[in-house]
């Protein structure tokens, strides 16, 4: 029992401090256009997105930036749908919009790297931008997204990375689980990031400085991962460049929902891929986390009072981190959905354990890695 306890008292003084570390600090973004101007490129990987590129594209063109120093490239990647046409049509009359189809693989490149190492030998930008066909970016995320790449260092290095916040958005149940779980998830990462802890970036929302994408040497050169966002970051870091997190409602992309368990479950293998290559105490912390509640039962019939005790305490912890996470993307509707989360994320925790050391291949994108 005391063993028992050590454990699940480390994991709530974890709680505590990662709540403490997000009410010491928040982002402070406008979305005033940088003066002077500064041409941006911004890429988009697309393989058999006909139903989301559209969404896509509509929300880049309505973004609140002059077309004259903007640059959009979009990656075809050997799509078998209409994607290709689709990208087509609606450029047609939008010079600032660019459309090339991936037709051979640079260096050790595979999959969305392969794309993006095309896009970035056509890149013009002093400023790139990454999104996914499945994402809608927000009207102000350029300039919001160049203040924060632009914003001052602890370490007087110049940012090389930075990760936007993205929010899940759907109607149904499993949307809005998924919804709370990045919500989570990037509300960690940021509280990790502030204090100069390098997790990860997030492909779907990535601003990038174009001389450290170069002083990697590319993707050609980046071994390569299924991950490639978490190998891009680890390689901009290796290259000695700072990195930034942000939470703003500026820089707020909206993704569609995994629609299926089975989908869900190959997004995470894949992501588990990479997060299993971070530092060893967030590997700690996410073991303790996935184990709380397991190890409170346990605890429950030997002490029902003192796991009662320190369940109470978790999801007051829990529940004021996620309150301010809300509050500061304006989505404090989510707020009510915190102790069905709980029992959602304790099932397909455990669950993306068990698929991720099962002999399947990952299916990504209509590929097998």
């Amino acid at each position: 029992m005391p063993i028992l306890l050590t454990i699940l008292g480390v994991y709530l003084l974890l709680q505590l401090l990662l709540f403490v570390g997000l009410l010491t600090r928040q982002d402070q973004l406008t979305n005033e256009l940088p003066q002077p101007l500064v041409k941006v490129t911004i890429m988009v990987a697309a393989r058999n997105e006909a139903e989301n590129i559209l969404r896509c594209l509509q929300a880049l063109d309505k973004l609140n930036y002059p077309k004259t120093h903007l640059q959009i490239l979009i990656g075809n990647d050997q799509s078998t749908d209409a994607t290709g046409q689709i990208v087509q049509d609606f450029i047609a009359d939008k010079p600032h919009f660019r459309l090339i189809n991936i037709t051979k693989k640079l260096g050790v490149t595979q999959g969305k790297a392969n794309v993006l190492a095309h896009l970035a030998q056509a890149a013009e930008g002093a400023f790139w931008l990454v999104t996914d066909a499945d994402i809608a970016v927000p009207p102000h995320w350029v300039p919001a997204m160049y203040q924060a790449q632009q914003s001052k260092s602890k370490t007087n290095k110049s940012v090389g990375i930075v990760t936007g916040f993205t929010l899940v958005q759907g109607t149904g149940w499993f949307a809005k689980m998924q919804a709370i779980d990045w919500v989570y998830a990037l509300g960690l990462i940021k509280i990790w990031s502030d204090r100069g802890i390098a997790v990860t970036a997030m492909g779907n929302n990535l601003g990038i400085l174009p001389e450290a994408y170069r002083a990697t040497g590319g993707y050609e050169q980046i071994p390569f991962s299924i991950t490639e966002d978490f190998a891009l970051f680890q390689a901009i870091v290796k290259q000695g460049y700072d990195f930034r997190n942000v939470i703003h409602p500026e820089v707020m992309a909206f993704s569609h929902p995994i629609k299926t368990v089975k989908g869900w479950l190959h997004q995470r293998k894949r992501w588990m891929s990479g997060a299993l290559q971070a530092p060893w105490f967030l590997t700690l912390f996410f073991g303790l986390h996935s184990s709380f509640w397991p190890l409170v039962v346990v605890l429950a019939f030997v002490s029902p009072w003192v796991a009662l005790i320190l369940g109470s305490t978790k999801l007051v912890l829990q529940s004021g981190l996620m309150t301010i996470l809300f509050r500061r993307i304006g989505r404090f509707s989510l707020f009510k959905y915190l102790v069905e989360f709980e029992l959602y994320h304790l099932l397909f925790t455990w669950m993306m354990m068990l698929f991720y050391f099962l002999p399947i291949k990952v299916v990504w994108k209509g590929r097998k890695y």
